[in-house]
């Protein structure tokens, strides 16, 4: 019996002990883990902390036949310039394969209207070079698949 009262003494010690109330616990873990308040979203710019010049495109672009897609470049500064170039797969007088570029858009969102100058039955190719007034250059690709509904 004497056990018994000692181990019931240690357990009321223990929770004595606790002077954190179960808010105070939630209040301590979110003031370590999350910060208060509004916190501005930083913007899109090449000059960004989370900025990677092989993320400016997705991997991989689907349109449907006859919809507008629209692509947003980063924000390079003033005097920067933009290029938007599609590359189609085309066959020669030979028969040989080759790549034609065409530039589609020099503005930093292009609004694109499918299937453009894609063709909808191979693997296209879209990408964007962002030079900056200093000379640096970012360059991106995606393939681009049109789809027919």
């Amino acid at each position: 019996m004497k056990k018994f009262f000692l181990i019931i003494a240690v357990v009321l010690f223990v929770f004595a002990g606790c002077d954190n109330s179960y808010d105070q616990m939630i209040e301590d873990f979110n003031s370590s883990y999350f910060s208060k308040g509004y916190k501005e979203p930083e913007p899109y710019t090449t000059g960004s902390s989370t900025f990677e010049e092989g993320q400016m495109l997705d991997e991989i672009v689907s349109m449907i036949d006859g919809s507008v897609t629209m692509f947003t470049a980063p924000e390079g500064g003033e005097g920067c310039v933009y290029e938007w170039k599609a590359h189609i797969p085309c066959k020669d007088s030979n028969g040989k394969d080759y790549m034609k570029e065409t530039v589609v858009g020099n503005e930093r969102v292009l609004c694109y209207t499918a299937p453009g100058v894609f063709n909808s039955d191979k693997e296209n190719k879209l990408t964007l070079t962002l030079t900056e007034a200093s000379g640096k250059t970012y360059t991106d690709t995606a393939m681009v698949f049109i789809t027919i509904e």
